[in-house]
């Protein structure tokens, strides 16, 4: 399970024009909209090394900083 604080990298499979070359982001929360369970956190709001902030489910994040991720 990931949390905040966490540095981990977007595996490839997915992509956004916003995201830098390194795929690499710090998790700053758990991603919120109207309805969403917070029983069990799985999105994440990213925020990437050129300062974009993106939201992506835990199946695409892997830990950098040794944390077992998903």
């Amino acid at each position: 399970m990931f949390k905040i604080g966490d540095l981990v990298k977007v595996k490839e499979g997915t992509s956004d024009a916003r995201m830098p070359d390194s795929r690499l982001g710090l998790i700053l929360s758990y991603a919120k909209w109207p309805g969403y369970d917070f029983s069990h956190p799985d999105v994440f709001l990213v925020l990437f090394t050129n300062g974009a902030c993106l939201r992506f489910h835990e199946m695409w994040l892997e830990s950098v900083n040794g944390h077992p991720g998903s």
